[in-house]
């Protein structure tokens, strides 16, 4: 217990885990896929904070196992044509930036094995 004078000690403060900054934005498997506006944009993926959205899916940041600028490993739990499903997933950013590697695996699903282009304009 503190003392009449003494201020509680504050609860340590937990980073939130986040995507790295240079993996944010979208990403297209075709150049199309990049183009504003389009429905059709299958290969879109988009990249926040802590999601991963794509054209029929959304897949959100669980369990880090690596976190580093180039490479994030980690599982995410995703939802999408009303199922949800956990995947292993491996992101690995070029040197030169503009190419991101999705590599999935997990029980639930087949592996994928994707590169994308970053999009221009983010």
């Amino acid at each position: 217990m503190c003392a009449p004078d003494e201020a509680p000690t504050p609860p340590e403060e937990v980073e939130l885990q986040v995507l790295p900054d240079d993996m944010r934005g979208r990403w297209g498997l075709v150049d199309a896929d990049c183009e504003r506006g389009r429905a059709d944009a299958k290969g879109l993926m988009v990249v926040t904070a802590r999601h991963l959205t794509f054209y029929e899916s959304r897949a959100t940041l669980r369990e880090v196992e690596h976190l580093g600028p180039e490479r994030v490993a980690a599982e995410f739990s995703y939802t999408g044509e009303g199922t949800t499903w956990s995947q292993d997933v491996s992101l690995t950013l070029t040197e030169d930036g503009d190419r991101l590697q999705r590599q999935e695996t997990g029980p639930e699903a087949e592996p994928v094995d994707l590169t994308y282009r970053r999009c221009d304009g983010g």
